[in-house]
């Protein structure tokens, strides 16, 4: 199993994890509120969900002087509720994949410039 895979499997391993995800599933919620609807401590929470915003599956916005924290994904509920495998699409990309996408993407354009300056080499000379 890829590193990534993995890292996301072990996040909804966790009975915490995925009840902050159902807890959000719905509506964006702050902190506390999670906490008390999932009955654990706040530290217990923040501790959790720092883990789904690093991966990418939960973000998060300040209103009214809380943070508030959302799903990203929605479609990650229907693994959470029903066991479905998380469908490829729903899986945020590691930062190492958009790097090596740009890397390809930039490879792909400098290609195109090279040859593009070989043609008109072969004009001028």
């Amino acid at each position: 199993m890829p590193l990534f895979e993995d890292i996301v499997h072990r996040a909804l391993s966790s009975p915490v994890r995925r009840d902050i995800l159902l807890s959000i599933s719905e509506r964006e919620k702050y902190l506390s509120e999670i906490a008390g609807e999932i009955g654990k401590k706040p530290q217990t929470i923040d501790f959790h969900i720092s883990m789904l915003v690093e991966i990418g599956l939960v973000g998060s916005r300040w209103k009214g002087g809380k943070k508030y924290y959302f799903l990203i994904e929605k479609r990650i509920i229907d693994f959470l509720r029903e066991g479905k495998p998380v469908p490829p699409g729903a899986r945020p990309k590691p930062p190492h994949e958009i790097v090596q996408d740009m890397w390809e993407d930039m490879k792909r354009r400098f290609d195109l410039l090279e040859k593009r300056l070989d043609e008109i080499e072969r004009k001028l000379g």
